[in-house]
């Protein structure tokens, strides 16, 4: 039976989107269980220089993936051309420039390394945003959970190696993202050429990237600005627990990405009871790897002293869990019915609260606190999300985006 099914499964897996973004996590998450053997010191320096080129490619990426999906198939099949590619081109040096910023700004970072890997993210995120708009969500997340698997192997033969130097674990870092950005080229690279070699037959929808890109800016600093934060304020060794927390609990909202995405590009009748589905299938997996990811926690604080607290602030940071996932599923429906400017909005007052809070919280409290103060502000976001979702739905029906656009809304 086990022979049977094993292979079955394996599959199966293979064969789901959301599995492998799932696996593409797992190997993520192992990596960092891996990275645990350097000293506390040196896994801060990691971990922040990672976390300064992702915030990087957060805000430089212009959305893409998002803004994509939001337009549709027919705009890369018939109106983005020459112009459109510049535009996303020009995402990998502004990723740069911003990785290497958060990077000084953390103290913790290297400015080099950061704008180095924010830039191979860019290159890769390019290709893969034109292959998700064409449909190829199982493509996509199956080449990135490949080649997410090099970094935990490479870890690996650097912990046997006994080198515990973090800039030679970052550069191995950035040799998975090499390759990533090769694979995606190689393999989705042709749609983009084909904007190449044609002119743009529309102006570029600037209006509709830009409200949808700024409440992606808004909400990474309610994601991510924890991190450079308690970098600053506590030093390496706290963000060392705090971000291993942290990663094992974002592992479990993996179920949610996908599901927002699709939600995003469902445009079709009976979206609506499909959102309800979608809520419901991510929570239930969000929920069931939370509980693998505490047990993880656990073990690695009966081997690891140092890393004894990450479970208790994983316990804590649970609830915010379910509040991204929730909240990101509701703000692809947000954004799928033409809402950019209400999620914007919603997404820019938790930013603001972010950058004001987490400061003061980290300086005064530490990694508990921070915790907290994210719990407080992931839920204030999905409840105002939620709410306005369901008065505007009430109030009247938010026109299909793509019915605006023929309306000239976003020209």
């Amino acid at each position: 039976m086990s022979r049977v099914l094993g292979p079955r499964m394996l599959r199966r897996a293979f064969q789901s989107a959301t599995l492998m973004y799932v696996s593409a996590l797992a190997m993520s998450g192992l990596a960092i269980l891996i990275s645990v053997a350097l000293p506390p010191d040196q896994r801060g320096l990691l971990v922040a220089t990672i976390t300064s080129a992702a915030v990087g490619v957060a805000i430089g990426g212009l959305s893409l993936e998002t803004f994509l999906l939001a337009q549709g198939r027919p705009w890369l099949d018939e109106t983005a051309g020459r112009r459109s590619l510049l535009l996303y081109a020009a995402t990998v040096p502004i990723s740069a420039g911003l990785g290497a910023a958060f990077a000084i700004y953390s103290g913790e970072a290297s400015a080099l390394l950061a704008a180095a890997g924010a830039a191979l993210i860019a290159a890769s995120n390019v290709p893969a945003a034109a292959g998700l708009s064409k449909g190829n969500f199982l493509g996509v997340y199956r080449n990135r959970a490949l080649f997410a698997a090099i970094a935990p192997a490479a870890y690996g033969l650097l912990v046997v190696a006994g080198i515990d130097n973090a800039q030679l674990w970052i550069a191995s870092w950035l040799v998975c993202q090499a390759f990533m950005a090769i694979s995606m080229w190689g393999r989705y690279g042709d749609i983009l050429r084909g904007l190449a070699r044609r002119p743009s037959t529309q102006p570029e929808r600037l209006t509709r990237m830009g409200l949808t890109h700024s409440g992606a800016v808004a909400q990474i600093f309610t994601y991510r600005f924890d991190q450079l934060t308690l970098a600053r304020y506590q030093g390496a060794d706290a963000l060392a627990v705090y971000s291993l927390a942290i990663a094992a609990m974002e592992f479990s909202q993996a179920g949610a990405v996908v599901a927002a995405q699709r939600v995003l590009g469902d445009h079709d009748e009976g979206a609506q009871a499909r959102l309800r589905k979608a809520l419901g299938r991510a929570l239930y997996l969000s929920l069931g790897l939370s509980g693998l990811a505490l047990a993880g926690l656990w073990a690695i604080g009966l081997v690891t002293i140092a890393y004894q607290g990450a479970v208790v602030l994983g316990a804590i940071l649970l609830l915010r869990t379910v509040a991204v996932v929730v909240g990101k599923i509701l703000s692809a429906r947000m954004v799928n019915l033409g809402g950019e400017r209400q999620t914007a909005v919603i997404a820019a007052g938790t930013a603001v609260a972010a950058i004001a809070l987490y400061p003061v919280v980290a300086s005064r409290y530490g990694a508990w606190g921070i915790a907290v103060a994210s719990v407080i502000l992931f839920t204030g976001h999905t409840l105002a999300t939620g709410t306005t979702l369901r008065l505007r739905s009430r109030q009247q029906p938010m026109v299909p985006a793509e019915i605006r656009e023929e309306q000239g809304e976003f020209a």
